[in-house]
């Protein structure tokens, strides 16, 4: 059986961790520069405010409904994360991360509602951030088992229709929780709406409605020859998970993952090369952290430069890519590559708003080999160079030792003017509590 945790409203949840008084009011945070929702608390959904939905429209809306605003802060999130993770592997033998606030695990064919609840109890009890957890035969089985556990009442009965079944339906089950089991399955399958299975997007969905397809249950009594035809290859992998096969498995693939990528808009508009390269290292400086923390590397680098959106060049994308001669998680080499690639991307006339970098063709460090002409003591000296920063980073707070193309960054990091505090990562910034 697959296992699938999800924290629920996971950047909203972090910030709560730090500030009790929020609970159970409307919390919502933003977008980088403070551009647009991004994260609702429940009671943000209940007002009707939509997910992406610009700051500006509903300034005054918060104000009259008493919302609490908060500056992205994904440090904290990422950190938080972490500590999630780490908890999941005590509990669990086998899991691959998904997402930030995702993770897919492996768990005994026998397994019981009771026993997920406990561990969620724990993962809860020693993190603080409230998940959901669903279990099913396949992965695309478990994607949906969680949706089912995020509508369990605080009751413990569960309501059919929350999640597009017919009317009653109801049984008794643990909050939270969802083992979607055979007669369960048999019993969703024909009133679940295609929309609402991980994989089927919004033009696949408009697709199979006008072929009178609307639900799982018409899906799967469709010819197999139609679905691979229609759908391709990955819509006929997707009908076999539903159908119960296992065709995605926990953590089997040498690629773990196609690319990471880390991009930001600046505060205001950048025009000069140096300032450029010292976001671009940023990102890099984030990216290769994750690669040594998850002992993977990688094969490509790509570099993305966006103009203003104002003006000229509004609609400005350039970008550019080399393959590394060989796989790396070093970030002295990838930020000397990313440098090599703006030096023939940059344009001095162009207002710059965003920069990023893609890393691609992610590989397991062990599966790699070494060139034939790389120097063994350099390569050695960087490897320790990167575990004594991560180890300092680690615990006295990001950043804390950076190269020095960093500094600078004030002049392009994003506008953050309601970022909670790094109560995780910053000494300076850990939360004091004092006895009244």
């Amino acid at each position: 059986m697959i296992g699938l945790i999800d924290c629920n409203n996971f950047f909203v949840s972090c910030e709560r961790l730090f500030r009790p008084d929020l609970q159970k009011k409307p919390v919502a945070v933003l977008s980088s520069n403070d551009g647009c929702i991004v994260a609702r608390s429940q009671e943000v959904k209940k007002l009707g405010i939509p997910m992406g939905v610009p700051y500006f429209q509903i300034k005054n809306m918060c104000k009259k409904e008493k919302i609490t605003i908060f500056s992205s802060n994904f440090q904290l999130y990422r950190d938080i994360s972490s500590r999630i993770m780490h908890v999941l592997k005590e509990e669990v033998q086998n899991i691959e991360v998904y997402s930030i606030d995702e993770a897919f695990f492996n768990v005994h064919t026998n397994v019981t509602e009771k026993e997920m609840a406990e561990m969620r109890m724990r993962v809860m009890q020693k993190t603080g951030i409230p998940v959901s957890i669903g279990v099913a035969h396949t992965k695309t089985r478990a994607k949906i088992a969680n949706n089912i556990a995020k509508h369990r009442m605080r009751d413990g009965r569960l309501t059919m229709s929350a999640i597009g079944g017919g009317e009653g339906g109801e049984q008794e089950q643990e909050e939270g929780v969802c083992i979607l089991d055979m007669t369960m399955w048999e019993n969703i399958k024909n009133t679940l709406p295609c929309g609402n299975v991980w994989g089927i997007g919004r033009q696949t969905t408009a697709f199979l409605t006008s072929e009178k397809i609307e639900t799982v249950g018409q899906l799967l009594a469709c010819d197999r020859a139609f679905i691979k035809q229609s759908l391709g290859v990955v819509g006929e992998r997707l009908c076999m998970e539903l159908s119960g096969t296992s065709i995605y498995r926990v953590g089997d693939s040498v690629h773990t993952q196609e690319s990471y990528t880390s991009t930001r808009s600046f505060g205001k508009i950048i025009r000069d090369k140096e300032t450029l390269i010292s976001a671009l290292s940023y990102h890099i400086t984030h990216l290769a952290e994750k690669l040594r923390t998850q002992s993977e590397v990688a094969s490509k680098i790509s570099i993305v430069l966006q103009g203003s959106r104002y003006g000229a060049f509004s609609h400005r994308e350039d970008i550019l890519s080399t393959t590394l001669t060989m796989s790396t998680n070093d970030t002295t080499t990838l930020i000397r590559e990313a440098q090599k690639l703006l030096i023939k991307l940059y344009d001095s006339e162009i207002p710059y708003k965003k920069a990023g970098i893609i890393l691609s063709g992610i590989l397991r460090e062990e599966v790699t080999s070494r060139s034939l002409f790389d120097d063994h003591n350099t390569h050695e000296d960087r490897s320790v160079l990167n575990t004594v920063t991560d180890n300092i980073n680690k615990k006295f707070g990001a950043h804390t030792l950076h190269f020095g193309v960093l500094y600078g960054t004030e002049k392009w990091k994003e506008n953050k003017r309601l970022v909670s505090k790094e109560y995780t990562t910053k000494w300076s910034e850990i939360c004091t509590v004092k006895a009244i």
